[in-house]
């Protein structure tokens, strides 16, 4: 893409048919680089509280029940952060998240329940939930194709 493309909002934000709840606050690549990024802190802070002996729920308490508004904080705090930095923050945290997957044993990462935090699903699914790339790059593809209707 383009820097221009790269740099243009996203038109079908609030389309969830085309984005998904998930990624409704995400107006832009920016916006969805540091969602990831966010997630993955979050997934690091997760594990670190595990072996620290202090398991904590995923989310914090004050978005457990409503994650959407902590999707909708995150994009609020980073308003000042430019998109070469969004990429720069996104790449330093997925590199941090292979070697964090791969510290586990298989027992520990695909046994459900096996830490009582994740309760019924594995660590595994964890890890999967926070690095949807897939569901990132599909938002990549519908934005390139937004643009191109102009």
């Amino acid at each position: 893409m383009s820097e221009a493309e790269l740099a243009a909002p996203f038109t079908f934000a609030a389309d969830l048919k085309k984005c998904g709840v998930r990624w409704q606050n995400d107006c832009c690549l920016r916006d969805l680089l540091i969602h990831l990024r966010e997630w993955q802190l979050l997934m690091s802070t997760f594990v670190q509280n595990i072996r620290e002996g202090h398991p904590k729920d995923y989310l914090p308490d004050e978005y457990r029940k409503c994650y959407h508004e902590m999707d909708k904080m995150i994009v609020e705090k980073h308003q000042n952060t430019s998109l070469e930095e969004a990429k720069a923050l996104l790449q330093q945290s997925h590199e941090e998240m292979l070697p964090l997957a791969e510290s586990f044993t298989e027992e520990e990462l695909f046994t459900k329940g096996y830490y009582k935090v994740t309760y019924t699903t594995s660590m595994a699914a964890y890890f999967l939930s926070i690095t949807p790339y897939g569901q990132a790059v599909k938002i990549l593809k519908t934005h390139q194709k937004s643009l191109k209707k102009k």
